[in-house]
Order: structure tokens, then C-alpha cells, then sequence
């Protein structure tokens, strides 16, 4: 792999009997728990390039004919601040086959498709080809549909005038990226491409919430879709979500304990790293008093400390380290 924030991985670099579990060692890391096979015997060939992008991470991968499949409960580690992320896959040549849940799409070029990371699926291409991969967090996702869960198995096909926009703008990125990797401009796209995601994951794609499974996970989503729509409430306390979705604040409690943070840390974090956005977006048009406000504190000095605990500055010199 090459630097922190650009890295590659090739299985050109690697002895043949090895490639199959480097790469699925390496797509383990990057997307969630999995096994690689060649087809037919043949040896594999294949390359990942990936970057973080603000919250997001964008994942380039090229392969020859494989299968891949996942026992995942969760998500990789890599440019995952949680565990909880959906994954948009875009073909960008060739074709294969995704499966989950008892779903299945055949990807062709321009093709968009959402998988959950938290779900065991399955993979399949007898040609050559390429994706390319969003890895969105559950709690982003949530700000944009009313159960982001419903949009897990629809294949947006690119006849889709919608879609072959997001996919055009996604492929362009790539190119980007490809062009000048190290730029810095190239943060920006996370605002980007989480602005793709929001127009194909508009609620018309997928049926709207219909009722609260009980499992944890189930619960947890709900309660992190509840936490997305009313970040900027100074009422929004664990109680209030528990009431939300259902539950008492113990159950929450131990919905969230897998995750290993706690409702009320979770709803702290979600609201500085969004103020973390604000104030990049911003830039010095904004005052730190209205950032503070819009995701949900009343109390200046509490942000203020909140915020140099999670990011090691206060926020105005987080803002002017962000615009020198």
C-alpha cells in the first residue's frame, strides 16, 4: 500500500499460490469479512485503490473472473469511525452478479446498487471488471431516506437518467482522484459524492418505514435514523430516542453496545462531526456561535469543549487550520 491517505494494493505483487487470501485479507480490511476465489483455476489478477474522503471512503477495484463472498456482522476497518456502513457499488466495466439477503442484481456499466456491510453477501464476474465502491455511513444514509435498510438490493440501472448522472459524476471522480491524488481539493468530493448518494437514495427509491424489527441492529438503525433527523434539536436526549423508536433506555442502552460507544456518546459525535462540516464548508462566512447552534447546543462553551476534546483545537482554529 502507498501513503496514509492514498494506498494501493496489487496481487501483481504477490506470488500466484498467495493471491486469493491476500486479496481477500486486503478486501476484508476494506469492505467487510470475505473469501476470494479465481474461476476455472486461473490465477488472479486484481487491484484496489482507495482513499478516505471526509467520512466517506472511495474504493476503486479492477479483478479478473472471481468469486467473493462474506460472512460479515460488520463493517471493515478501514475509514470506518464505526462499524455500521452501506456500500453503493457502481460498475464501471464489465459485468458481475451481487447477491444478499435473498436478493440479487446483475451489475452492467453505470449500474448503481446498495449493499449493507453488516449482512453476509455474495459476488460474481466471469469477465473482467471493474467497480467502483462508496462505503457510506448508516448514520449519513439516514439523513437522506426515512429507513435507509429499504434501499439495501435495488439495482438503479443506468437507463435511469438519475442514476446515469450519480454514476457519471462518480466515474469522473475516479478519474480525478487517478489524475492528482494528492491534491488537496480532493476532500471536497466527500461533499460530493454524499450529494450523488442523496439523489439516488431519494425516498421513491424503496418503500418507506413500515414498523421497528426488535432485533439490536434493527434498533440501533432506527434509533440512528431518529438521531439524523433532529440532530439540531437541543432537546434530543437518549430518552427521547428510546421513546422514538420504541424502546426504554435500557434496551437502547444495549442496542448500542456492540458498537462500543453508548446512545448518548453516539449523539455528541454525530453532532461534532457535523459542526466539523459546517465549519469546513463555511469557511469564516458562518460564526462558530451558528454552527454550534444548528446541530443542537445551547451552550457556547460546552461546544467549545466538546469539540477541542474530539478534534484536539477549538473550533475557530480548526476553521483557520482548514482555510490556510
Amino acid at each position: 500500500m502507498g501513503a496514509a491517505e492514498w494506498q494501493e494494493f496489487s496481487t501483481d505483487d504477490v506470488a500466484a499460490p498467495l493471491r486469493a487470501r491476500r486479496w481477500s485479507e486486503r478486501g476484508s480490511e476494506t469492505l467487510s469479512e470475505m473469501r476470494v476465489s479465481a474461476l476455472a483455476g486461473d490465477t488472479l489478477k486484481a487491484r484496489m485503490r482507495r482513499r478516505n474522503l471526509g467520512n466517506l471512503g472511495f474504493v476503486m477495484i479492477d479483478s479478473s473472473p472471481a468469486e467473493a463472498s462474506s460472512s460479515a456482522v460488520q463493517a471493515g476497518p478501514w475509514a470506518t469511525k464505526g462499524s455500521d456502513y452501506l456500500m453503493m457499488t457502481v460498475a464501471d466495466y464489465g459485468s458481475s452478479c451481487l447477491s444478499q439477503n435473498g436478493w440479487s442484481a446483475e451489475l452492467t456499466p453505470g449500474d448503481i446498487v446498495i449493499r449493507d456491510l453488516a449482512k453476509p453477501w455474495q459476488s460474481m464476474t466471469k469477465e473482467n471488471m471493474g467497480l467502483m465502491l462508496i462505503k457510506i455511513p448508516f448514520s449519513l444514509a439516514a439523513k437522506y431516506h426515512s429507513d435507509p435498510e429499504r434501499l439495501v438490493g435495488y439495482r438503479l440501472p443506468a437507463t435511469d437518467p438519475r442514476v446515469a448522472f450519480a454514476s457519471t459524476v462518480i466515474r469522473a471522480s475516479k478519474h480525478a482522484l487517478q489524475a492528482t491524488p494528492d491534491a488537496a481539493w480532493a476532500d471536497h468530493l466527500s461533499d460530493v459524492l454524499a450529494g450523488v448518494f442523496r439523489l439516488i437514495c431519494h425516498d421513491d427509491f424503496g418503500e418507506d418505514a413500515v414498523g421497528l424489527a426488535h432485533s439490536g441492529s434493527s434498533i440501533r438503525r432506527s434509533a440512528t435514523t431518529f438521531i439524523a433527523r433532529h440532530l439540531c434539536d437541543p432537546e434530543l436526549t437518549v430518552s427521547a430516542v428510546a421513546d422514538a423508536v420504541g424502546v426504554t433506555s435500557r434496551h437502547l442502552q444495549r442496542a448500542f453496545l456492540d458498537t462500543g460507544t453508548t446512545p448518548r456518546q453516539f449523539i455528541l459525535d454525530e453532532r461534532l462531526n457535523e459542526a466539523a462540516r459546517l465549519l469546513l464548508q463555511a469557511g469564516g462566512q458562518t460564526r462558530v456561535l451558528d454552527v454550534a447552534f444548528s446541530v443542537g447546543f445551547n451552550d457556547a462553551s460546552h461546544f467549545s469543549k466538546a469539540f477541542a476534546s474530539k478534534f484536539g483545537c477549538s473550533p475557530r482554529v480548526f476553521r483557520e487550520n482548514a482555510d490556510s
